[in-house]
């Protein structure tokens, strides 16, 4: 996955394919089945970039808290999350950040753009967020990282009014364009 990010310069903020640069990028840490993203979380961070990783909170917020490689069970969710200071809430907070890059996890995509979370609405939460924000700070780009067989065919999720699509997939193969043909 790292190389793909790489090739596609979707981790360097000048836009030269094949670098990291020092970037932050808001992460996650996979759950079982999920695809890993630990490789690229380590490579954003071995090139002097940060990671932000999301804690769970009420009301399907996220959290986030720079990742410094320590982790711990959640109490209510079947995720871990990192230790450290909360840094701010939802997109406010990526903005404040200067996040360029959100890699969300989903279950499946399908070729429209619609995404299939885990249920708990947290993403979901945050995609709406970005939509709003960032119309008035600068683009932040969203990939939702799934395996390879977990692209569908276009209308194959379906996707209520506070769904919002992704325009993009990250799977260990590439990087796949969604959306309107």
């Amino acid at each position: 996955m790292l190389a793909v990010l790489r090739a596609a310069g979707a981790l360097d903020p000048r836009g030269r394919p094949g670098e990291v640069g020092a970037v932050t990028i808001a992460a996650y840490i996979a759950s079982p089945g999920e695809p890993d993203t630990a490789a690229v979380r380590a490579a954003v961070r071995a090139a002097g970039g940060r990671v932000l990783l999301p804690v769970p909170l009420p009301g399907r917020d996220l959290g986030w808290v720079l990742d410094e490689g320590s982790y711990a069970p959640d109490p209510a969710l079947p995720v871990r999350v990192p230790i450290g200071p909360e840094l701010g809430r939802g997109a406010p907070c990526l903005i404040e950040q200067a996040a360029t890059l959100v890699l969300a996890p989903a279950l499946a995509v399908d070729r429209s753009g619609a995404r299939l979370g885990q249920g708990g609405g947290f993403y979901d939460t945050l995609l709406a967020q970005l939509a709003q924000h960032v119309a008035a700070a600068r683009p932040i780009g969203v990939l939702a990282v799934v395996h390879d067989d977990e692209v569908l065919a276009p209308g194959m999720i379906p996707r209520d009014a506070h769904d919002m699509p992704v325009g993009a997939a990250l799977t260990p193969a590439g990087i796949v364009r969604l959306g309107p043909a």
